[in-house]
Formats: C-alpha cells, structure tokens, sequence
C-alpha cells in the first residue's frame, strides 16, 4: 500500500471515529435522559384531589401541570350532581396551573371535571374526575356518580414518541461500525 494511501485511509478511519464518539455521545445523552424529560406535559395534580370529599364547596377547580399549559384550547366544565353547569367564567391560566371559578353555592353531592388543555408543545390533553362535597342540601332525585380513584388523563400521543430519539442514536452508531468496517476493507 502507498503512501498517500494509507495517509487517506488514517484520515478517513480518523473521521468515522470522531462521527462514532459524537454518535455515541448523543445516544448517551438521549439514553440518559430520564423518561419524564422525553415524555410530553401532563396532569400533575388537582385540587380539590380527584376522588376526595371536601367539606365545603371549593370556590374554583384547579389543575396543575408539569409546564404551562397552552391557552389554545384550555376549557374545563364542572357539572353538579343534577348535570347541571356550576363552572363560572372561563378558565385562566396561571403559570403551570389552569384554575376554573366555579359558583359560590355548591350543595352537597358529587361533581365531574371534565377538562382539556393543549401542553407546552402543542399536545393536546384531556381527561376528567370526580369530588364530593358534603356541606349543603343534596339535590333530590338525582343519584349521584361515584367518584373516581383518581385523575383520569389522556395524551393525544401514545407516548412511543419518547424513545425516537435512543433508536435513532443505534441506528447512527451501527451506521459508523458498517461504515468504518467497509474503509478497512478497502485498504
């Protein structure tokens, strides 16, 4: 072998393994990186909490969430315990948390949220929950629905999403290893 060639063989094994360590570098960077930072915003909390019974009637609903929610879309309805509206107002968006008014006189019984709300990235979320209020007369005639264990939310995503980037970063990497072995061959 010349030479020059093998002068032009070191530069390009030389350059493979410099895209394979930067490759390696970002699949590490992506491998790393806990699930929660790859997965889109989502429901952290309620209050009143989902499923608990609260003394008095609250005088707003409030969700929070991992970023700031997008205004794009944010609503959120409280129905009474005879179907009924009891929401006042629209909701507004205070930092991370969206916070619905809702009316002064809540009786007692079982109220739904059902919300939706577009995340920091343009995601669409939505779900609903239950709370109980035990302070107030009880509507008559309309059973109440049973509250609910917990919040139940739903991404417009299936979260898959999240692991693109790590296949990508395999993929990179076996792409340098065929290619590095490929220049071997040729020299």
């Amino acid at each position: 072998m010349t030479r020059s060639r093998r002068a032009s063989l070191g530069r390009a094994l030389s350059r493979a393994a410099a895209v394979l360590a930067l490759v390696a570098g970002l699949g590490a960077v992506h491998l790393g990186t806990p699930p929660s930072a790859l997965a889109h915003d989502g429901l952290v909390g309620t209050s009143p909490a989902a499923g608990s019974t609260v003394p008095e009637g609250p005088a707003t609903v409030e969700l929070d969430f991992t970023a700031e929610p997008l205004p794009i879309g944010t609503l959120v309805a409280v129905t009474g315990p005879d179907g009924a509206p009891v929401s006042a107002g629209d909701a507004e968006i205070r930092g991370t948390t969206v916070v619905q008014p809702l009316d002064r006189t809540l009786s007692a019984g079982t109220y739904r949220v059902e919300w939706r709300s577009s995340s920091s990235d343009g995601h669409a979320l939505s779900g609903t929950f239950d709370f109980a209020v035990t302070t107030g007369s009880a509507p008559s005639g309309t059973p109440s629905p049973a509250a609910s264990s917990g919040p139940d939310t739903t991404a417009a995503e299936d979260g898959v999403a999240a692991v693109w980037p790590a296949v990508g970063g395999v993929v990179l990497v076996g792409l340098g290893v065929v290619l590095v072995s490929r220049l071997r061959r040729r020299g």
